[in-house]
């Protein structure tokens, strides 16, 4: 499935110029459905989570410096389509104007904004080069939800717990306060770990940068060796996420916002201040 949602961000951001069909893809994803035998494509990358309740989970991969000059082309090529169109309206509000002076009480409409590379706005590649995962889809539902994502190869960002899809509203949150990010390899399925059960936690005392009171699920437990595996994956090659923390993002769908909590090792906050842990080592 070519993952490209420009109906969701149309949604969210004012009438955006977007890509046409024969543009890029930036990102092919696709659940690997739970059938007795399964077959990894050597050249594509996998993402494996496990959930204690169905989950969604939205990915976005980050551009390389072939991505990005293909979608810098895009953006352009969009720029100077764009400044056609305006130089025609601006023809036509220059001609009405004439005509209002010869005609008193004529309307004349406002005057068109010409696009520049200040103003123009244009699809994100965040939502070009973004992938969903679950709630539905599942690869196995024994002792809670396990999903397994076939994506392009590269690097994602975890943008939040949430369902988005053409002509459909998105739902969710978005860790746009800070979030991490991770490496999927080709060849390979990078082990997201599981996301626990939530429990009630209060806003911490003193703390109003605290984007909401978070709902106290442990993210991305790393599974034990007493984890079980799925016997149709024994050959594969899995490997732990390695996460890093990724900053903070746009809330493109107008979701709650909040962000991803304090994981060992890797983030942690100094009020709305990101600490990247990782770095630091």
């Amino acid at each position: 499935m070519k993952t490209i949602l420009f109906a969701a961000a149309i949604a969210a951001i004012a009438t955006p110029a977007i890509a046409r069909n024969d543009d890029p893809v930036f990102v092919e994803s696709a659940a690997v459905k739970d059938k007795p035998t399964v077959a990894l494509d050597p050249t594509k990358a996998y993402v494996l989570l496990r959930s204690e309740v169905q989950t969604p989970m939205y990915l976005m991969k980050l551009p390389t410096s072939e991505d990005q000059a293909a979608y810098d082309r895009m953006r352009a090529e969009a720029l100077v389509k764009a400044h056609g169109k305006y130089e025609k309206k601006l023809a036509n509000y220059e001609r009405d104007l004439k005509a209002a002076e010869k005609a008193p009480g004529y309307r004349v409409g406002d005057k068109p904004v010409e696009p520049t590379e200040a103003n123009f706005e244009f699809t994100p590649f965040a939502l070009m080069a973004a992938v969903g995962i679950g709630p539905i889809n599942r690869f196995a539902k024994q002792g809670g939800s396990t999903y397994l994502h076939e994506v392009t190869p590269g690097t994602y960002r975890v943008y939040g717990f949430l369902s988005a899809a053409p002509g459909v509203a998105a739902m969710g949150s978005c860790f746009c306060m800070g979030s991490v990010k991770f490496d999927a390899r080709a060849g390979e399925i990078t082990d997201l770990g599981v996301i626990e059960k939530a429990e009630p936690v209060d806003r911490p005392d003193g703390d109003s940068s605290y984007p909401m009171v978070m709902t106290g699920q442990k993210l991305f437990v790393p599974a034990g060796a007493d984890t079980p595996m799925d016997p149709r994956l024994a050959s594969a090659k899995i490997v732990p996420a390695t996460f890093r923390a990724a900053g903070k993002m746009p809330n493109y769908f107008g979701l709650t916002i909040t962000r991803v909590p304090d994981m060992p090792g890797v983030l942690r906050y100094d009020r709305d201040r990101i600490v990247d842990l990782a770095a630091a080592r």
